[in-house]
């Protein structure tokens, strides 16, 4: 018996219980460590400097830094958690999670740098204090930018389907969203701008597979005859699963290759969206259309007993 027979067999609906409970553990093991992170650091999630404020130091030198080399410059210097990135061809530029730093130290960091890559070029070099303040309107704006994104999604697929599928669909959005943070909680990645974007994309794809499978369903309801939801839903995500897992399967590639090889100044971002890619193929195919279906059952069951008396 080939993949696909064995995937025709599968009761995907019948074990409901058991993918909420995967679900419910992941998130549960998510949740702990943002409790953990709470009493032990102060806060749920390491957030970095675009949030809580810090130092950002861009220079260029004569030569192009080696981005591990300048790390370790600041490690050595009593700044361990730093973002190095290179910009132009022989830029750097340094983003330090502390709201000052002493001119003399600062000095020092350029001077130890000079020595391996030659003389800054002073016109170019820069530092700039980052405030909370700063932070705390970016979160908001984040935080907006998050739950209008949930709004519209709820409004494209209850208009293109049904209210009920659009619910189903933002219950999934919610579990990748929360399951990703308990990943960055338990991990102590530090969040920062660009990781609204993450959210975004793993938003984005997420609803791109719902809505294949609901699409599928819907088609199967249009023909639908004496079959129950539970068994339309199931074959609908059956015919679909081959085809989320092929798409997520070359998606989880690229950005794996991105984790492994783009260096340290995008791993932290392509593993969040790893994250993320696995648990919106799970939640789409494991969450939402059981959790429609068991919203279909218990509306088909109240109109039943309302039909009765």
């Amino acid at each position: 018996m080939s993949f696909r027979e064995r995937i025709n067999s599968w009761d995907i609906i019948g074990k409901t219980k058991t993918w909420l409970a995967v679900s419910g553990v992941i998130i549960g093991i998510g949740v702990t460590a943002m409790i953990v992170n709470t009493f032990s650091f102060g806060a749920p999630l390491k957030f970095g400097i675009d949030f809580i404020g810090g130092t950002i130091i861009n220079a260029s030198f004569e030569r192009a830094p080696d981005e591990t080399a300048v790390r370790d410059i600041l490690a050595q210097n009593g700044y361990p958690s730093v973002t190095v990135q290179k910009y132009g061809e022989k830029g750097i530029t340094m983003k330090i999670e502390a709201k000052e730093i002493d001119p003399t130290v600062s000095g020092k960091i350029i001077t130890e740098i000079e020595a391996k890559y030659g003389k800054v070029d002073t016109a170019t070099q820069d530092i700039t204090s980052i405030a909370p303040v700063i932070g705390r309107d970016l979160l908001r704006r984040s935080s907006v930018a998050l739950s209008l994104s949930l709004l519209f999604v709820l409004l494209y697929i209850s208009i293109r389907f049904r209210f009920s599928i659009g619910v189903a669909t933002i219950a999934g959005l919610l579990h990748d969203i929360l399951v990703t943070l308990g990943f960055l909680a338990l991990l102590r990645i530090p969040l920062n701008a660009a990781f609204v974007g993450a959210f975004l994309a793993i938003i984005s794809y997420s609803v791109q597979d719902s809505v294949v499978v609901m699409d599928r369903l819907r088609e199967k309801l249009r023909y639908r005859s004496k079959e129950s939801f539970a068994v339309l839903a199931n074959a609908a995500v059956r015919e679909t699963w081959m085809r989320s897992f092929n798409a997520s399967f070359t998606t989880f590639l690229a950005v794996f290759v991105l984790a492994v090889m783009g260096g340290v100044a995008i791993r932290d971002f392509s593993f969040t969206l790893l994250a993320g890619i696995v648990s919106g193929t799970y939640s789409s195919i494991y969450i939402v259309t059981p959790l429609l279906v068991i919203w279909t059952q218990k509306r088909e069951a109240a109109l039943a007993v309302k039909k009765a008396q």
